[in-house]
C-alpha cells in the first residue's frame, strides 16, 4: 500500500510540475487554459477558477493543459483569435510547448541542489582495495592501499572516474598512471586487458581493465550552496546526455528493449526507494524528472518536441500545415505511443510475474 502511495505522489507531482510549465507560460503569453487535468479519462473532481476548470481524472498515468484554439478541429470555432493557441506566433507556441520539459529539469536541479547542500555528497577515493592476480596491476608493482591521482596526466578524485576512464577507451593503449603510496609520488605504465563484461546499458561488451579493487573507504564531502547548485547542474546536464545514449541504444538495438519500464516498474522502485530514505527517493525523483523532460522533447508526434518539430516548419512555410495534414500526424503519433505504453506494460508484467517466480 505505502508503495502505491509513493509511486502515485510522485509520478503526481512530475506531470504537475510538467503541466504547470505549459500553464504558467500559456497565461504569460495570453492564451486561455480551460483545463488542467491531472491523469486522463472522466473528471473523477474538479473546481473552476476563473476560466480554467482544475480537475483530477480517473487514470493517473499523465496529465494535461487544454488550451483555447489548441487542436486543428477547434481552430474553425474561435471566436476570439487573440487568446487562441493556433493564432499565436510560432516561437511564441514553442515557448508554451517547451516550458513543460524544462519544468522538469529545472524540478531536477532543484532537487539535487537541496541535497548536495544539505546532505552532500558521498564518493569513493581513487584508492586500491584489492589487487586481481595476475593482472597487469600486479604486474607492475601496484599494491593494495595506493592512491591512484592521474591517468594519462589527468586527475581523478574518485574510483568512478578512473573506472569512466578506462571504459571510455574502446581499444587497449598504455595507461600511466600517478600513484601515491605513502610518503612516495611515482608513475607506473602498463596495458589494460581486455575482457567480457556488461556495460551500463545491460549489453554484454569488451572492456579494458587493470585488475584492481576499490577500498571500502567512503569519503563524506559537504558543499556551500554555490558550488551543490553548480553540481545540481552538471548533474542533470550528465543525466540528460546519458538517456539521449541510451536511447539511441535502444533505436539501434544495442540497449535491449526489455529494459524498459512503465509505471508497475517505477511504483516498485518508487516504493523501495523510499524505504531507503527520503534523500534517496528525493534523487529517484529527480532522475525521473530529467527522464520525463527528456522524452518530451523527442521530435515524435503527440510528444513536445513534434510540436516544436511542427512550429519550425510552420517558420519555414510561413504558415501552418493543412489541418487535414496535422491532423493525420497526430493520429499517427496517437498510435506510436498507444503502442509504446502497451509493449513496457508488457515488461513490466513480465518482470512482475517474474518476480512471482511463476513457470
Amino acid at each position: 500500500m505505502i508503495t502505491i502511495i509513493v509511486a502515485i505522489l510522485v509520478i503526481g507531482i512530475l506531470i504537475f510540475v510538467h503541466e504547470l510549465g505549459h500553464f504558467l507560460s500559456a497565461k504569460l503569453l495570453g492564451v486561455r487554459v480551460e483545463i488542467f487535468s491531472l491523469g486522463f479519462g472522466p473528471r473523477l473532481i474538479g473546481f473552476t477558477a476563473g476560466e480554467t476548470e482544475y480537475r483530477l481524472s480517473l487514470i493517473p498515468l499523465g496529465g494535461y493543459v487544454k488550451l483555447y484554439g489548441e487542436h486543428p478541429e477547434t481552430v474553425p470555432l474561435v471566436e476570439d483569435p487573440e487568446r487562441a493557441f493556433a493564432f499565436k506566433k510560432p516561437w511564441h507556441k514553442a515557448i508554451i510547448v517547451i516550458s513543460g520539459p524544462l519544468a522538469n529539469f529545472l524540478l531536477a536541479v532543484l532537487i539535487f541542489w537541496f541535497l548536495f547542500a544539505s546532505v552532500g555528497t558521498y564518493i569513493v577515493p581513487a584508492k586500491i582495495g584489492e589487487i586481481i592476480p595476475n593482472s597487469p596491476a600486479e604486474k607492475v608493482g601496484l599494491k593494495p592501499g595506493d592512491e591512484i591521482l592521474e591517468v594519462n596526466g589527468k586527475r581523478v578524485k574518485s574510483f568512478q572516474e578512473l573506472v569512466f576512464f578506462l571504459r571510455s577507451k574502446k581499444i587497449p593503449e598504455s595507461v600511466t598512471l600517478k600513484i601515491k603510496r605513502e610518503d612516495q609520488i611515482f608513475e607506473v605504465n602498463l596495458m589494460p586487458e581486455i575482457k567480457e563484461d556488461y556495460n551500463i546499458f545491460g549489453k554484454k561488451t569488451k572492456i579494458p581493465v587493470i585488475g584492481i579493487k576499490s577500498s571500502e573507504e567512503i569519503i563524506h564531502q559537504k558543499h556551500d550552496p554555490l558550488s551543490a547548485f553548480n553540481l545540481a547542474i552538471k548533474k542533470v546536464a550528465e543525466l540528460t546526455g546519458l538517456i539521449f545514449v541510451a536511447i539511441c541504444k535502444l533505436f539501434t538495438g544495442e540497449m535491449p528493449f526489455s529494459t524498459l519500464g512503465g509505471p508497475i516498474t517505477i511504483g516498485k522502485m518508487a516504493g523501495e526507494t523510499a524505504k531507503m530514505g527520503f534523500s534517496y527517493l528525493f534523487s529517484f525523483t529527480a532522475i525521473l524528472s530529467v527522464n520525463l523532460g527528456v522524452i518530451n522533447i523527442l521530435p515524435l508526434p503527440m510528444l513536445d518536441g513534434g510540436h516544436l518539430v511542427l512550429f519550425g516548419i510552420e517558420t519555414l512555410r510561413k504558415k501552418p500545415l493543412s489541418l487535414k495534414t496535422q491532423e493525420l500526424i497526430f493520429k499517427i503519433g496517437l498510435i506510436l505511443i498507444i503502442a509504446l505504453s502497451l509493449a513496457v506494460f508488457y515488461n513490466d508484467i513480465l518482470k512482475l510475474l517474474k518476480g512471482w517466480n511463476l513457470p
